[in-house]
């Protein structure tokens, strides 16, 4: 089988791994196997292409229109050369979808749909571009499972195409040289995110601890959180980096806003993959993903006084912190995998390209 698979992010085409990148984040160039079809029982052909074009272009197609018509163009002479498309993301599915609408393609198209067609709106254009673009796909995988009530109402044709698999992270990448990084003295809790988390939630339940255990904050950097005592905030930081500071942490918390598609995934699972008990908000793109008190522990989202009090309660019991990290890390070995997700993708495939 060949596969053509559009991806919604910038990867690096190379001769050889990057040890500071995942495999997403990269495609061989001697053929070998991309990202999670390394573990296909059939190891299909696979191209990929991503959203690179000129800079100020991507930032308008990201920021802007909210889809990648460049990406698109590259992809649609080629499309009739492959068996089957993989969009990730209707980023990166809409305008192929739309131009399957009007011209015989003969591959199928199946999206992995990460954001609920658009951020899971209920009304507007955008709605009923993605409701007619849709009507084309012959497949749809998405991680969380509360979209299919989304789908139900606003996207019905597509239920029956629809299935749910549970995103998976490379257990291998974040358990690799694992005793051979850095140690430090510093005792801190960490939170690590880009966008859409509830910093106010998380930095206000922080300030009313009393504790000397402080807090890093990678990724975001606020001056209104400037003088709150314990807190340090970081920027972006390399994967290796990030990976010292949380296998050096006591303990990870993630704060996320709560909306209906998948976010937060990738990191509540790559903390979980270090043996770090995770304190995260109980959110819907989260809830197939923990078992609470078990391998996570869930807090109210936006409640302050409820995240101060897990947050007490697991500086004030490590053993309690370790424990959970360690069922959480095993969760991630045996279940929530790379190896499971991509052999449910496969059967799923086949399933859906006959």
């Amino acid at each position: 089988m060949k596969i053509l698979m559009l991806v919604n992010w910038k990867i690096e085409y190379c001769n050889e791994a990057p040890c500071d990148k995942q495999p997403p984040d990269y495609y061989l160039k001697d053929g070998s196997p991309y990202w999670f079809f390394r573990y296909f029982k059939e190891r299909p052909e696979v191209d990929v292409i991503d959203i690179s074009s000129f800079k100020w272009l991507e930032n308008f197609e990201k920021n802007k229109l909210r889809f990648y018509v460049i990406q698109s163009l590259k992809a649609i002479p080629k499309l009739n050369k492959y068996d089957l498309i993989l969009s990730h993301g209707m980023q990166s599915g809409v305008v192929v979808s739309l131009w399957r609408k009007f011209f015989n393609i003969k591959a199928k198209h199946i999206v992995f749909d990460i954001g609920s067609f658009n951020s899971a709106a209920e009304s507007g254009k955008a709605l009923k571009l993605m409701q007619y673009a849709s009507k084309s796909i012959d497949g749809i995988i998405y991680h969380t499972s509360s979209q299919i009530e989304y789908y139900k109402k606003f996207f019905p044709w597509i239920v029956d195409k629809s299935k749910f698999i549970r995103f998976g992270t490379d257990f291998e990448f974040f358990d690799n040289d694992l005793e051979n990084l850095r140690q430090t003295d510093e005792d801190y809790i960490i939170c690590v995110g880009y966008s859409k988390r509830d910093w106010d939630t998380l930095v206000s339940a922080y300030r009313n601890l009393n504790t000397k255990v402080k807090m890093k904050m990678i990724g975001h950097k606020d001056e209104k959180y400037n003088d709150v005592e314990g807190l340090e905030q970081l920027s972006f930081i390399p994967i290796k980096e990030l990976i010292q500071e949380i296998n050096n942490s006591r303990f990870c918390v993630l704060p996320l806003e709560s909306f209906n598609y998948s976010f937060g995934q990738m990191t509540l699972m790559q903390q979980m993959a270090l043996g770090k008990c995770v304190i995260a908000a109980d959110v819907p793109s989260l809830r197939d993903y923990i078992e609470d008190g078990k391998t996570a522990v869930l807090y109210q989202a936006k409640n302050v006084q409820d995240l101060q009090l897990k947050l007490e309660k697991l500086i004030d019991n490590e053993d309690l912190a370790k424990e959970i990290g360690k069922r959480g890390r095993e969760f991630i070995l045996e279940e929530c995998n790379e190896i499971t997700m991509a052999l449910e993708i496969e059967s799923f495939l086949k399933e859906r390209s006959c």
